[in-house]
């Protein structure tokens, strides 16, 4: 045996029947009889019956078997009020849209999942169990379960349960009252729920679907809500995290790293389709590897992203998790796709021949372009902060009303320096035409911001006599400019007497234009065409500048 092995070998066996018959094995491990020795959970999923096999060592202590194909499994501490010897850990198994609840290796408790959205303010009501019709289409069936703890994230403290839906929804329940606290929606169906914290204090959920992504919710903003953390171009395979670091493993054969801020450190690119993922951490030895397992039937150890151990075994590894098996820490155990089940301890004297070389990360950092998703922690951020969480329907409005202000500062330099162009038009007169047809006034004035206008034409009669068949020609010359009318027919004007025309403008482009406004004076007035024979009396043109 080397002694720089990282794996050292400590059981192997076929004999214990974890095959399942979809293929899908969960594991976890936890102290469930409070003794100081932490037992294995093994749920072998079935496509109509699925079968919870508990593991004390190496021999099979009890076997439960569920009726309806289960899909989520995790373990949680009961009650935090209770010493340590007596909290014991519950384990929550999710099938269909019920809970199963189990304590002290039996049936305990079954909690069907409300097909609402509950309340904060909800009472504990829905403590007697109620009857599901199958095939019930309100009722959400349950797809991924987590552990939270309430109030500090010590081991004796009470868990809250997070529970994914396929209705795209997060429940948050408490398994003391088993009552839905909360209820949060989500972009995407969960396939994967990590979190570190505690629920009163400051939590980070990280919530993973199929093809919208990773999100991330934080309890200590109010209301508690889905925001994307990443979008990866491929489908999310697996997705682990540990306290510091996210690794999320695509069905492109990558795995990427990320910090909690949302920066990609690195990227490593295996060989083979990966199955599963889960990180191996070593306080005492400063040890912090992420496993990897792919369909070849391979294990691979990076550090930093460095390859720096390989195991191969007749199949691939289809689920595997690392920690306190026993009285032993530092154990791997892994079930393979046949149901081989494989235990490795790690090696307390191993020490790593090739130093962790920063070179590549630096290379990845530099090249990443990827803002943080929180801004610099600046003096000003952090009172603005804190007035946020001391007033923030203040804070709001006074938001709204900045933007109300920028907003109407910017509509009024915009007026300002288009009234230069349509506030005053120049009226043109012909210089040909006689005296007499020289005494209309025209006035023109454009009304409006956006991409509607009202155009106002005011004709005065400034003369003594009686002024009539006139007629009021409108011709885009610029633009994508629509018109409500483009000629306009006025039978008399008397003296001294004034005429106002309003008309609809339009610019469904927002790219402004010109219009030009004509009257003339007819010499044959013909009511039946719109071709209008004389001369022209006055002019004007009217530029429309630009929408912003």
């Amino acid at each position: 045996m080397s002694r720089n092995q990282l794996w050292l070998d400590a059981f192997y066996s076929s004999s214990l029947n974890l095959k399942a018959e979809c293929g899908v094995v969960l594991l976890a491990l936890d102290d469930l009889a409070k003794d100081g020795t932490n037992r294995l959970l093994a749920l072998l999923i079935g496509y109509e019956i699925s079968y919870l096999k508990i593991l004390n060592g190496t021999d099979v202590q009890c076997e439960i078997s569920l009726p309806e194909m289960a899909l989520a499994l995790c373990t949680f501490s009961m009650d935090g009020s209770l010493p340590d010897f007596l909290n014991m850990t519950g384990i929550a198994v999710g099938a269909s849209s019920s809970l199963y609840i189990y304590k002290n290796f039996k049936p305990y408790y079954k909690y069907n999942i409300p097909s609402g959205g509950p309340t904060n303010t909800e009472k504990p009501t829905n403590l007697i169990v109620l009857t599901i019709v199958p095939g019930n289409p309100n009722q959400a069936e349950i797809t991924q379960l987590a552990a939270l703890p309430r109030s500090t994230p010590d081991i004796s403290s009470s868990s809250l349960l997070l529970v994914g839906t396929e209705h795209n929804s997060l429940l948050i329940i408490d398994p003391h009252t088993f009552n839905a606290i909360s209820r949060i929606e989500l972009p995407g169906l969960p396939t994967s729920i990590k979190c570190s914290g505690s629920y009163d204090v400051e939590a980070v959920i990280f919530i993973s679907t199929p093809d919208a992504g990773v999100f991330m919710l934080r309890s200590d903003q109010k209301p508690m809500e889905a925001k994307p953390f990443l979008s990866p171009r491929s489908s999310i395979v697996e997705m682990a995290f540990n306290g510091v670091t996210i690794a999320v493993a695509t069905s492109d054969r990558t795995i990427k790293y990320y910090t909690m801020q949302g920066q990609e450190l690195r990227k490593v690119v295996v060989e083979d389709f990966i199955l599963a993922i889960t990180w191996i951490e070593m306080a005492n030895q400063d040890i912090s590897l992420l496993a990897v397992s792919i369909a070849n039937g391979e294990v691979h150890f990076y550090r930093q992203g460095i390859q720096i151990e390989k195991l191969r075994f007749n199949s691939g590894i289809i689920s595997m998790t690392c920690g306190r098996f026993g009285r032993e820490d530092g154990v791997l155990v892994m079930v393979s796709k046949d149901g081989d089940f494989i235990v490795k301890i790690l090696n307390r004297g191993y020490k790593t021949t090739k130093p962790i070389s920063t070179e590549n990360v630096t290379k990845v950092s530099a090249s990443n372009k990827k803002k943080s998703l929180w801004p610099a922690k600046t003096k000003l951020f952090v009172d603005q902060t804190m007035r946020e969480k001391e007033d923030p329907k203040k804070m709001y409005q006074q938001f709204q009303e900045g933007i109300c202000r920028l907003h109407l500062r910017s509509l009024q330099e915009w007026m300002n320096v288009s009234s230069n162009n349509i506030d005053k038009a120049d009226v043109e007169q012909l210089a040909t035409v006689p005296d007499e047809k020289r005494c209309v006034h025209l006035v023109a004035k454009l009304l409006g911001s956006g991409s509607r206008f009202m155009l106002h034409l005011l004709l005065q009669n400034i003369s003594e006599t009686v002024i009539d068949s006139l007629t009021v020609m409108l011709q885009v010359t610029d633009g994508k400019l629509s018109l409500e009318r483009s000629c306009v027919k006025l039978s008399l004007m008397l003296p001294n007497s004034q005429n106002w025309i309003k008309l609809n403008v339009r610019d469904p482009m927002c790219q402004g234009g010109q219009v030009l406004v004509m009257v003339t004076k007819d010499a044959e007035p013909d009511s039946a065409e719109l071709t209008v024979r004389g001369f022209v009396v006055c002019s004007v043109k009217i530029n429309i500048s630009p929408t912003l």
